[in-house]
């Protein structure tokens, strides 16, 4: 049975899921920075000091035992700069001894308040007091409308530290949203003590222990090859953007999030869609009887400091909704 005989028109494999997608946006990249009050963490009873930070590249082959074992640090940053994980997660960090990096899961409409999800956040740091030692980190930002004024004066946006165990680590407080477009948002605000955190250290539940920033928008800048004519995939946003899409006598542009199923293999959801007059120099190609997507040239992107090239094949998989695709073939292509 042809791939064709099972949708009405072209419209059930792309319209539909523009219709569903288009309105709910999903964070997939950008950065939360936490700026600690070194000295406020200091005047605690139990005097306690951030003495190590690993981010995204130092984290991701260590256990959080092996970064507590490594010496202190004297170079500790001003401020931690936590990026965010896309839909999937490299192994390692997954798999290693006590590490749950959190995939991010978080989608809204319009209002990010709306979100439902987690934003996984990379990195850990290690901190050291009176009682002894501990690492925080493999942290999710959630909003949860129901801490809205809870004991720590929340807003709603709260840290949950996922390593090792669950634990309610921040509560983050006069938080300031502001809608930078349809896709991004921004936080900005202090960063407070919540339940769980404050009673390991023993302060008050809401003790403010610094500031910080969050946006969706990723701080690396566009790669100056990707002339919006190109498809490329982002290793930092786990995404891959294909500017045009021949199916018949029709163009779309679209973008795919990367999903690794449980046998390992690679697969490519349909993330947006849409109808574009502006023909690319290179377009991929959907033949809707076989559900064959071809695509001649995909640049690569962040993954080694190269712009690698491959040639890619995918495979539409029969009853997925939203669309998705099998990664079938990438070679790369020489020169």
């Amino acid at each position: 049975m042809k791939v064709k005989s099972q949708l009405s028109s072209i419209a059930l494999l792309l319209g539909l899921a523009l219709t569903t997608n288009v309105s709910a946006t999903a964070v997939t990249t950008g950065e939360f920075v936490l700026d600690f009050d070194e000295a406020g963490l200091l005047s605690l009873s139990n005097e306690v000091k951030n003495v190590g930070w690993f981010d995204s590249a130092a984290s991701a082959n260590k256990t959080p035992q092996e970064m507590r074992d490594t010496p202190p640090s004297d170079n500790i940053p001003d401020s931690f700069t936590f990026k965010v994980f896309g839909a999937t997660i490299p192994t390692p960090p997954v798999g290693l001894a006590e590490r749950a990096p959190q995939i991010s899961t978080f989608e809204y409409e319009g209002n990010p308040t709306t979100g439902t999800g987690t934003i996984g956040l990379s990195g850990l740091h290690v901190i050291d007091s009176k009682i002894g030692g501990m690492s925080l980190g493999d942290y999710g930002l959630h909003y949860d409308a129901s801490r809205i004024g809870n004991a720590a004066n929340g807003s709603g946006w709260y840290i949950m530290n996922y390593h090792a165990f669950q634990l309610q680590s921040f509560d983050l407080t006069n938080v300031e949203v502001t809608v930078i477009d349809d896709n991004n948002f921004s936080l900005a605000g202090d960063v407070a003590l919540a339940s769980d955190l404050s009673f390991m250290l023993g302060a008050p539940v809401g003790t403010d222990v610094g500031d910080f920033t969050f946006t969706t928008v990723a701080s690396e800048s566009p790669d100056p090859f990707l002339d919006g004519s190109i498809a490329n995939y982002s290793f930092s946003s786990e995404e891959l953007t294909l500017p045009g899409i021949q199916v018949g006598n029709q163009t779309y542009a679209a973008s795919f999030r990367a999903i690794i199923l449980d046998n390992g293999q690679y697969t490519f959801e349909l993330k947006n869609v849409e109808l574009t007059t502006t023909p690319p120099g290179i377009r991929a190609v959907l033949n809707t009887d076989t559900g064959l997507l071809t695509i001649p040239q995909v640049v690569l992107v962040g993954g080694n400091g190269e712009n690698n090239t491959l040639y890619v094949e995918m495979q539409l998989m029969p009853g997925h909704f939203p669309s998705a695709f099998i990664l079938t073939v990438a070679d790369e292509i020489t020169e």
